[in-house]
């Protein structure tokens, strides 16, 4: 990452960690509300091949957005040209717009001191009574012979984390959790349909009966904002969200990322023109008390990937003084009341960040891990012994084993690489079952891994439509345009999903959070 701007960075891993396709799934979501999953479908395959769109996918270099920012004068509009910046989004996205398509489909069927930080309780859920598992009855099958170079790689870095993790443990009081996509903030005016609640509750059944003990939810800035259209509705769906999770005994995470304005990934016509770093602290602050209130989350990330936010807000987070700095202003005043806050970045930006923030009064420190290259487990074993020194529980918001490091944007060092197919390419990768041996693994090894180094608390993200199933692999189905391949895979994981039936991977990470 030396050398490297940071609208050069993080649009190599950006764009990367949505993915474009699936960005506009989740457009058809949110324009098509409830419709059926083949409308929906219908709907993603005519804007993925519209002119407009194909030529949003193929820029790497330039991207006009003409937004109107909410407190630009009446009437008046800003054409801005933000270059490679305007396409990158952040990997914790990745799968939202497929996943949240799926959950659609299934639906319509005073502050705290650093020093003496109390942590929410850990305890295992049970599982809902009279609820029972249903495995899949699927092989993991062969790996094609065009796949088994990029297989070995990711092999070789999953079994050297699998050594650092240590064997099972049954010990530690880790929460185990999973991105709670069908709240994401993104899916905007969708989440103000009569069904999306239904979604949430489906969901955080399934997750449930999987043993799963808490979920992050994406309350993304600034929809709660009073300047924010409906954003007194908004701000009653998350209330009833935080009481659906509460009401089931799990742990609510909330990560307060900014929407991704401009992109495939929303309609909502939010601009950032204007911002500086002092107005965006103050206004991210006014948005972290509503959630605090209202929502009462055990933990609230302010700042997760300075990268990432950098590209997004069009400010510059992307270094140790700049990040800090912003969340020592938006910690200043804040009512934490029983909500820990924290800060942190991913395991692929430089660990002098995390260290920076840990100067700062943030309860905890977040860290997000994707590739597991050398390069990425030396950072983040120095961020947990940075943690450890400024004596802070850690926390792990997103985690998923990475697998294109041949077409993806993450190469093999663990080091991001430009590629405008990368997102499709790595979305297409995940979901097929050959991968599920090294999945199991993955998610066995990463429950050890947290627990033994005491982590509170950790969500896997991509993995949330993996444990309810894959596709297994032909040259048909890899040669398949993104969007049907999108939805042969939707159909199947909403079918799993309101079973529930669980794929292997589901299995192994139900035996983990046991200490089996």
């Amino acid at each position: 990452m030396h050398g490297a701007t940071p609208t050069a960075r993080t649009w190599r891993r950006g764009w990367t960690r949505c993915g474009g396709a699936a960005g506009l799934l989740l457009l058809g979501l949110v324009v098509g509300g409830c419709a059926n999953a083949s409308a929906v479908m219908d709907f993603v395959a005519r804007v993925l091949a519209s002119p407009r769109v194909a030529g949003w996918r193929r820029a790497s270099s330039r991207l006009e957005i003409s937004s109107t920012r909410r407190d630009l004068p009446a009437g008046g509009n800003e054409k801005r040209s933000h270059g490679a910046s305007g396409a990158r989004h952040s990997r914790r996205l990745a799968g939202v717009a497929i996943a949240c398509g799926t959950l659609a489909v299934a639906a319509c069927g005073s502050t705290t001191s650093s020093s003496t930080v109390q942590l929410p309780p850990t305890a295992p859920v049970p599982v809902s009574a009279g609820t029972q598992l249903t495995p899949l009855a699927q092989t993991p099958g062969s790996v094609p012979t065009e796949y088994l170079s990029q297989y070995t790689s990711v092999e070789a870095d999953a079994q050297a984390f699998e050594g650092m993790a240590g064997g099972s443990s049954s010990g530690g009081t880790t929460t185990v959790g999973a991105e709670l996509l069908a709240a994401n903030g993104n899916i905007g005016t969708g989440l103000l349909a009569a069904h999306a609640l239904s979604g949430v509750e489906t969901e955080l059944d399934a997750y449930q009966a999987l043993g799963v003990q808490g979920v992050t939810v994406c309350v993304s800035f600034p929809l709660l904002l009073p300047s924010t259209p409906n954003s007194s509705s908004y701000l009653s769906f998350y209330a009833q969200v935080a009481q659906q999770v509460q009401a089931r005994g799990m742990v609510l995470s909330v990560e307060e990322n900014p929407i991704f304005a401009g992109t495939p990934l929303t309609t909502l016509p939010i601009s950032y023109a204007g911002l500086t770093l002092d107005s965006y602290a103050a206004e991210q602050q006014q948005q972290a008390q509503l959630i605090i209130d209202d929502m009462k989350p055990a933990y609230l990330s302010l700042l997760t990937e300075p990268d990432t936010f950098s590209s997004v807000l069009h400010l510059d987070l992307d270094s140790p003084a700049t990040a800090s700095q912003v969340v020592t202003e938006e910690l200043s005043g804040l009512k934490r009341s029983t909500t820990l806050v924290g800060a942190g970045s991913g395991t692929w930006s430089s660990p002098f960040i995390d260290q920076a923030l840990l100067t700062t009064s943030i309860d905890y420190l977040d860290v997000h891990v994707y590739p597991l290259a050398p390069a990425d487990l030396t950072n983040l074993t120095s961020d947990v012994a940075a943690a450890r020194a400024a004596h802070r529980p850690l926390v792990m918001d997103e985690t998923w084993l990475y697998k294109d490091l041949t077409d993806g944007n993450f190469g093999p060092a663990g080091t991001s690489q430009a590629n405008a197919s990368g997102p499709e390419n790595e979305m297409k990768d995940v979901s097929f079952s050959f991968w599920e041996p090294l999945d199991e693994s993955y998610v066995a090894a990463m429950v050890s891994y947290v627990r033994s180094q005491g982590f509170s608390y950790v969500a896997f993200f991509d993995g949330s439509r993996c444990f309810f199933g894959y596709l297994t692999w032909s040259s048909e189905l890899d040669a398949a345009s993104y969007p049907t391949f999108s939805q042969e895979y939707n159909q199947m994981v909403s079918a799993n999903f309101a079973g529930p039936a669980v794929s292997g991977t589901g299995l192994r990470l139900q035996q983990a959070i046991a200490g089996r």
